[in-house]
């Protein structure tokens, strides 16, 4: 009648009503103020759990629902020495009347959902894994899906109920795939501790010692023969007989034992199959009875001839766990949580666990069930989330892309913690697990679901995905760059990151730290940037060309703004002291300069046919614009939404009032000169070597295509206001070159050059007179329109640049040069704020244009003769 709640009415008509109700919301309250009894406390536990027992007959459908979690919360209470009572109690008297009754829409009854709360509370407060193998063998006999419940307290249960609910689940379960670990490391005895349950009639011959076989569900004889247990009676052999004879028509059941050892093969004697490996473990009695009342384990041939339509339909069989697309929803999201769980229990070795412990085990320090974990077993205990994650959570093409970015970026964050946590048999363990199972996951993943894989590598994920690690803490952005960056490192030795993948996630990591890293929090990123990209240190399989492409690729058939993009990367780096080969950056800017003239001569042709000249399939030919490669610039998503965020600061902005071609090219020139000089000084390029040598070159080379294919500083430029920042960037960009010529050339020349005269400069003559007026306007002109020159006669050597930079520092005093003062906070005029130019730059009066153009163009000539 209890186990039927059809029956309950009948049930509770059967006795009078003695206000049985406020007698177990008595027992309650005694429960909650256990804590502050100071004697007899064992007394007290002990007539408590038999009130409990006897009281379950005469409860209501709710009070009987709630009764299993009321009997398993005393063990927080009640001594240790009583938690062998509070078990048997659980697993003899309650559960068995409880959890089996089933509601009137034919779904598990409060009682039933309560199993896993039960679970978590006897694996936290309860040390001893005999109390976890008979509770977990109880629940396996009466319920079938019991691995549902174990997988909710993996997910969300406390460190120490994980624990033993991760091992008991790949010690009981039959594997799921033997190739993916070794089970005889895990087929340990987990009931060496286990007290039996012996016979409970009072004057039983061997009191104590006789074990319970044998059980009486009738009333009567329960009270007859144990006064002080609660019905059922549960008796030994011999107690059984004699009761027997005494009471003929009594029936008795009999009790499964406990599981003496966990077998890997079919143990059915007459097994017949070519492959013994087990697949399900069945505690019915009547399969039992072919193991002496053990539960028993099949094959998979097995289990189909005793499990099928026409018998064993009732029979209580647990099999292996399914893979998770074939779970239905609630246990799909157990599954996973339970994976990012136990990946979660990897910690570093600077870690602090005593606050942890203390937490997980609040309220149990009088008990002495204190969080005993080591960093070890904390470490290892990753390996279960491992074998979950890789054994039941292979992706499919109906893998939900929240269920497998959550995966993923779990999986990275373990990836980082054991790194660099522990040495020995352990680090051993894990990387052999890595190599030969993890790296062979994550490709497949990568090759089905590519897009969702980037996803989880941006600095700024899916929401779904941001999960673990410094995803749980409350950071600063720079915090979470820099851990994110360390996750990178931490997949770069696997070959998990392709050049492909690399390409394209770099480019948002270096935006990331552009425009979220304030400039005196950007230190904090050296050593994990140089780890990464300093082709000596770097882990990455690439040499310095490849590992570079990302920006290479930036400046080959680009707008300005794409250039611009990443020339604030490489100014970024430059900043922080990371070296970049010259040879690339000369090859990297000479192609972004080339493909800045296309642009300039569109502008050209355009004006020139406006004008009507040519005809129409000319003009058609003129009009196509350059050739321009598809990408764009990099927008990284905004994290300011973010929870986890703590920054009070707005993510940086670069705001720039340049808005023609010409603009944003005169401003990619000046970072390209700015980086390069930073970069000669930081490799310890040698000053004053001459022109002569590979880098001086490469120089000349640039310098020269930016004055001619980008017409640095000869646009036909008009001021638009007093303050003009085109005009300043022109006077930069002639100091920056002025600069890297000063660092080249020699210092003392050994035959100083004729004194220039005082009207022009005039150097593509061999005499030195100077020609007529005429002819010197028509050169004039020809230097409007371009700057190419032809090969001087008497090419000027070396030993005569030092010269004409004096005459250049002349024509800047005659100019009229003002101090001006460039201000920090917005360097909107040059594109950013200069890796190597002081604050303060000596900049031209603003109402003397002539003498301005008279500057630039002596500049430029001395730029030319020196190449």
């Amino acid at each position: 009648m209890i186990k039927d709640p059809s029956l309950d009415q009948s049930r509770m008509s059967s006795y009078p009503n003695l206000e049985y109700q406020n007698l177990y919301n008595a027992l309650t309250m005694l429960l909650d103020v256990a804590s502050s009894i100071q004697n007899g406390l064992n007394l007290f536990g002990k007539a408590l759990l038999q009130c409990l027992g006897c009281i379950l007959p005469f409860l209501d459908k709710d009070l009987i629902d709630n009764l299993p979690y009321l009997a398993a919360s005393s063990i927080s209470v009640l001594p240790p020495s009583l938690h062998q009572d509070i078990i048997n109690y659980l697993c003899y008297y309650i559960l068995p009347f409880t959890i089996t009754r089933q509601s009137d829409d034919d779904q598990e009854c409060h009682a039933c959902q309560s199993v896993s709360a039960v679970i978590m509370l006897v694996f936290q407060y309860s040390n001893n894994p005999a109390h976890h193998c008979q509770l977990l063998e109880s629940l396996m006999r009466l319920k079938h899906n019991v691995v549902k419940d174990l997988l909710c307290v993996i997910a969300y249960g406390t460190s120490a109920s994980r624990a033993s609910a991760a091992k008991l689940l790949f010690y009981y379960w039959p594997a799921f795939d033997p190739n993916l670990f070794d089970r005889k490391g895990l087929l340990c005895k987990f009931t060496n501790n286990l007290i039996p349950f012996v016979c409970q009639r009072e004057s039983c011959p061997n009191a104590g010692n006789a074990e319970a076989v044998k059980v009486c569900y009738n009333h009567c004889i329960s009270i007859l023969y144990a006064v002080d247990s609660p019905p059922p009676l549960y008796l030994c052999i011999e107690c059984a007989n004699e009761i027997h004879r005494d009471h003929p028509d009594l029936s008795f059941g009999d009790i499964l034992h406990p599981m003496q050892q966990v077998s890997m093969i079919c143990e059915n004697k007459n097994c017949r199959s070519s492959d013994k490996s087990a697949v399900s473990i069945c505690f019915s009695s009547e399969c039992a009875s072919y193991n002496g009342n053990h539960p028993i384990r099949y094959c998979s041939q097995c289990h189909g001839n005793r499990h099928n339509s026409r018998r064993g339909i009732d029979h209580i069989v647990h099999r292996s766990l399914p893979p998770m697309m074939m779970m239905d929803a609630e246990m799909q999201t157990y599954m996973v949580e339970a994976v990012i769980s136990l990946l979660r229990e990897a910690k570093p070795l600077n870690l602090d666990f005593g606050r942890d412990s203390s937490s997980d085990s609040k309220g149990s320090a009088g008990n002495g069930t204190q969080d005993t974990l080591t960093l070890e077993d904390r470490q290892l205990l990753g390996r279960y989330g491992i074998w979950l994650l890789v054994g039941r959570c292979k992706p499919t093409a109906d893998t939900p892309i929240e269920i497998l970015g959550r995966l993923l970026s779990m999986l990275f964050h373990w990836f980082h913690i054991t790194a660099y946590s522990y040495d020995g048999q352990a680090e051993s363990t894990l990387e052999k697990l890595k190599l030969e199972h993890v790296c062979g996951w994550l490709k497949d993943v990568c090759d089905s679901h590519y897009k969702d894989f980037i996803d989880c590598l941006l600095p700024h994920p899916p929401e779904y995905s941001r999960v673990g690690g410094h995803w749980d803490t409350l950071a600063s952005r720079t915090s979470h760059l820099k851990e994110g960056l360390q996750r990178l490192i931490c997949l770069i030795p696997y070959e998990i990151i392709n050049q492909q993948i690399w390409d394209t996630v770099m480019p948002h990591w270096m935006e990331a730290v552009t425009n979220d890293v304030p400039e005196k929090e950007l230190p904090e990123l050296k050593i994990v940037l140089s780890k990464i990209l300093d082709p000596d240190m770097s882990p990455l399989g690439f040499d310095a060309k490849a590992m570079y492409n990302f920006v290479t690729i930036r400046f080959e058939k680009t707008t300005a703004k794409v250039q611009q993009q990443a020339l604030h990367w490489l100014q970024n780096l430059t900043k922080l002291e990371i070296l970049i080969p010259l040879t690339q950056l000369f090859a990297m800017f000479g192609d972004g300069v080339r493909i800045m003239k296309h642009g300039m001569q569109a502008e050209f042709h355009t004006d020139k046919i406006g004008k009507g000249s040519g005809s129409k399939i000319a003009r058609d030919k003129e009009l196509q614009p350059p050739r321009r490669s598809s990408i764009s610039p990099v927008v990284e998503d905004d994290s300011g939404n973010t929870s986890a965020i703590s920054d009070d600061e707005a993510p940086i902005s670069r705001h720039t009032e340049f808005s023609t071609d010409a603009e944003h090219n005169l401003t990619c020139c000046i970072l390209m000169l700015d980086i390069l000089l930073k970069q000669m000084e930081l490799q310890d390029i040698e000053q004053h070597s001459g022109i002569y040598t590979t880098v001086c070159d490469g120089v000349c080379r640039l310098l020269k295509c930016m004055v001619t294919a980008a017409k640095v500083g000869l646009g036909n430029h008009i001021c638009s206001s007093k303050e003009c920042g085109y005009c300043e960037a022109s006077v930069m960009w002639h100091q920056l070159s002025t600069k890297l010529v000063q660092y080249l050339a020699p210092l003392d020349a050994v035959r100083p050059p004729d004194a220039p005269l005082p009207e022009i400069i005039d150097d593509e003559k061999p005499s030195r007179k100077s020609p007529p007026e005429s002819e010197k306007e028509s050169k004039t002109r020809d230097r409007d329109v371009s700057l190419s020159m032809a090969p001087l006669p008497i090419p000027l050597g070396p030993l005569v640049v030092p010269s004409i930079l004096d005459d250049v520092g002349k024509i800047i005093i005659m100019a009229g040069p003002v101090p001006v003062a460039v201000p920090q906070p917005e360097p909107h005029s040059v594109g950013g704020v200069l890796v190597h130019m002081p604050h303060v730059c000596s900049i031209p009066d603003r109402g003397r244009e002539k003498d301005i153009s008279q500057f630039i163009h002596a500049t430029d000539e001395v730029l030319l003769n020196v190449k």
